[in-house]
């Protein structure tokens, strides 16, 4: 992940390092506490966001480092928790809507900067009281004074540094034309999201062998969503690109009860170390996340597994 006009871009790249760390430090769910300590460059202590501020911009930087949202009121659907939802998203291109300071005209310039910069940003988002998930590298795609917004890019699931908007070479300015976006462009960053989300919800370690590097995973689904599975994060699971390609493979499996199954055609061979770690997952239980809201929903895992012991029989 490089940038070419951001002259905040080496402060930037170690605040992206340092809160990833966090993240995994804290099982993705990090205090308030420890987001206002800050990270460190060059000996400098530089703050990653405000406490009274949703979108913030250290005084050593020149543009927007990070936005923040608050824990949703009482009663409010939480996007990508309980239900495939178009809630806080643009209908037309999938992306995340996050609106502009009402009262901080200064602020909103911080975030046009990084805006114009192309400059990836982290977005802490409360998921209870004063405890909030970190979602990065995550891009400003659009930028729209007129209706008081911007649409945020989450990664592209196939390559992590890019955001999806990237994948479709598509110009800022073309974002909010309805003509510009097509069903599979508005999939593709929805589904973005959702495989952001997952990642930050498992602690971006993935849930077969604890790898903490955050650009081998995917948040995966549990049922398709060619086969109507839902974009919520019951319906993911945190993996490297190894587990995700034998998962979908049916070369792994996990029951309701949350243990690994590995499908005897693989059992049965002898190749090497990676497959010996394949094997060894055999009977072991999968890394659940800290929060039982984001644990896989049994009845979905149930329906899968249903499909990996069909098409175990057909390969064995």
């Amino acid at each position: 992940m490089t940038t070419t006009n951001d002259p905040d871009w080496a402060k930037r790249e170690v605040a992206l390092h340092a809160v990833e760390r966090l993240a995994l430090e804290c099982n993705g769910r990090i205090p308030w506490s420890r987001i206002a300590e800050g990270f460190t460059y060059k000996g400098q202590t530089i703050l990653f966001a405000s406490k009274a501020l949703g979108i913030f911009k250290p005084k050593e930087m020149s543009g927007a480092l990070s936005v923040k949202t608050v824990k949703p009121r009482a009663g409010r659907r939480i996007w990508y928790r309980d239900q495939a939802s178009d809630v806080d998203f643009d209908q037309y291109t999938g992306l995340l809507s996050y609106n502009l300071a009402e009262k901080s005209p200064a602020a909103n310039e911080y975030l046009r900067k990084s805006f114009e910069r192309k400059s990836p940003i982290i977005y802490f988002r409360a998921i209870e009281s004063a405890v909030y998930e970190a979602i990065f590298p995550v891009w400003i795609a659009g930028f729209d004074l007129h209706a008081k917004r911007v649409l945020l890019a989450a990664p592209d699931i196939m390559h992590p540094n890019r955001s999806s908007m990237e994948e479709f070479g598509a110009a800022s300015t073309e974002v909010r034309q309805q003509s510009w976006t097509t069903v599979e462009r508005k999939h593709r960053n929805h589904q973005s999201w959702f495989s952001s989300v997952v990642k930050s919800a498992y602690g971006y370690r993935c849930a077969f062998s604890g790898l903490p590097l955050g650009n081998l995973l995917v948040g995966a689904h549990i049922i398709p969503d060619s086969q109507g599975g839902l974009a919520t994060v019951q319906n993911g699971i945190c993996m490297s690109t190894l587990h995700h390609s034998a998962y979908d493979s049916f070369l792994i499996g996990i029951d309701s009860s949350y243990k690994i199954h590995v499908a005897p055609k693989v059992l049965n061979e002898q190749d090497g170390q990676v497959l010996e770690h394949i094997k060894n997952l055999q009977g072991q239980e999968l890394r659940l996340p800290e929060s039982k809201a984001d644990q896989p929903d049994q009845s979905f895992l149930e329906r899968r597994f249903a499909q990996f012991m069909d098409n175990s029989m057909i390969q064995s």
